[in-house]
């Protein structure tokens, strides 16, 4: 069977991500009175082979009261790493499309790039 081009914007995968806020995080409350959070960030993706190093958009969203007030603490601005669900979706602004992560906050991850940047992750290593 053929597969839709389509097909990776569909699917959703856990992971983490390091980027950069773009603005503060923003508390809201849902139509029942339960508290959220929502973020814009920068994401990182990295030169791998052939394929250039991107950036890309991600709106996050968090629902764990301790994940909300640790974001809370953070400025735009600042470089952060969380883990989560992760869905990218195509998205159409001013008349061009990009592809956006969705990003379903679980934890943050203290110092993952430095980690990851040293070789204690291996990350790198295998991108390299």
């Amino acid at each position: 069977l053929p597969i839709s081009p389509d097909y990776r914007l569909n699917n959703m995968i856990d992971g983490i991500v390091s980027g950069r806020l773009q603005l503060k995080p923003k508390m809201l409350k849902t139509k029942r009175g339960t508290d959220y959070l929502i973020a814009k960030l920068t994401v990182y993706g990295y030169r791998s082979g052939n394929l250039p190093a991107i950036e890309l958009n991600a709106d996050l969203i968090a629902f764990d009261k301790r994940l909300c007030g640790r974001l809370m603490e953070c400025d735009a601005g600042q470089i952060v790493s969380i883990a989560g669900i992760i869905r990218p979706a195509e998205q159409v602004e001013m008349g061009g499309r990009e592809i956006v992560l969705k990003i379903t906050a679980k934890a943050m991850v203290d110092g993952y790039l430095y980690r990851q940047s040293r070789g204690k992750g291996r990350l790198f290593d295998l991108i390299g």
